[in-house]
């Protein structure tokens, strides 16, 4: 956390993923003071007590009257700093004008705390991995209940509940697509009843204590065609070349580039419409990614996706994610759920 401090002698925390961050409390209501000596927690009433059994290193500040904002500035103002860090990337205008009116320089550290999350710490990692154990676990129990004439509707429920009862929450929406919605990358659940046929994509992750899995599977219900299965295959391919070529250091266009060069070779490139991977944490989507747009190293210790996938509109589609953990000689595959095409 040093880094934030080279740019300002005081940060101000309101984006509800980074208050959960920095101090492992969820509670969006609130504001967070990071300054070199101590941290500053600023709630209200309903949740002071709480917190202060929870946060035992922090100074806990009842707002009272004030806004949390307005109780911030009244703190930082005692402290005079020249510099004022404040999340530029995601700071609503309104809230900015309010920093404003502290009398010092205000300073953009969005950068400085994406740089702090995108490198997980062995707690971090742990809480990745429970999900992530969740996660494959659920797949299994797709296999055994997906049957004939259910919609894409009740599966999702089915994944949903389980996600649930094994005291996780939603890391997103869960995508459940049959035949030709598999061609979507991002379908939502529909009506659409499955067939014999049919090929089948899910893509769904955990929440454990504040930190996401993410995983997505393809795989046919009854026997697929010839085209699905070679597809299928060509995605399985340019996975597995990019989990043996990916390890930390290498920048995300170069990561990406894994995939995309064997989409190349079969002529499939224009299909595989999104990028390799991202990374997630307490969002399911952090930086750094695995993308052509993405020029920067991945950092030991990131955990990324890693998701090629070809789409043929209103034919079908295939996608194989995967999460690991980056190493600087490789990764660590966080995902144990069989990627050779299943037919159930």
């Amino acid at each position: 956390m040093n880094n934030l401090f080279k740019k300002a002698g005081a940060v101000v925390i309101n984006n509800p993923s980074n208050l959960f961050y920095f101090s492992g409390y969820a509670n969006d209501d609130a504001v967070i003071v990071l300054l070199p000596e101590k941290k500053i927690y600023i709630s209200d009433k309903r949740v002071t007590e709480e917190a202060e059994e929870q946060l035992r290193d922090f100074e806990v500040v009842d707002c009272g009257k004030q806004s949390y904002l307005e109780a911030a500035a009244s703190i930082i103002i005692k402290q005079a700093p020249e510099y004022l860090g404040y999340e530029d990337q995601t700071i609503l205008y309104k809230d900015y004008l309010e920093l404003c009116k502290i009398p010092c320089k205000c300073i953009g550290v969005s950068e400085e705390i994406n740089l702090l999350r995108a490198v997980k710490n062995p707690y971090e990692l742990n809480k990745i991995k429970k999900a992530q154990s969740v996660t494959d676990a659920i797949f299994g129990i797709i296999l055994s209940d997906i049957r004939e004439g259910m919609a894409e509707k009740e599966l999702c429920q089915i994944i949903n509940g389980q996600i649930y009862s094994r005291g996780c929450t939603l890391a997103f929406d869960t995508i459940v697509a049959f035949g030709e919605n598999t061609g979507k990358p991002h379908a939502h659940p529909s009506d659409r009843k499955l067939k014999k046929g049919d090929c089948v994509t899910v893509d769904f992750g955990a929440k454990y204590q504040g930190y996401c899995s993410d995983m997505t599977r393809s795989f046919a219900f009854g026997k697929p065609s010839h085209d699905y299965q070679k597809i299928y295959n060509i995605v399985l391919e340019a996975q597995l070349a990019a989990i043996h070529s990916l390890k930390a250091g290498i920048t995300g266009k170069e990561g990406d580039a894994y995939a995309r060069d064997v989409f190349r070779k079969y002529g499939l490139e224009k299909y595989f419409t999104h990028s390799l991977g991202h990374s997630l944490g307490v969002d399911i989507h952090e930086n750094p990614r695995l993308s052509y747009k993405w020029d920067k190293p991945i950092p030991q210790g990131a955990v990324m996706s890693i998701e090629p996938g070809l789409y043929f509109p209103k034919e079908f589609g295939a996608r194989i994610e995967d999460i690991a953990y980056f190493e600087n000689n490789g990764i660590d595959n966080l995902t144990n759920s069989p990627k050779k095409l299943i037919i159930v």
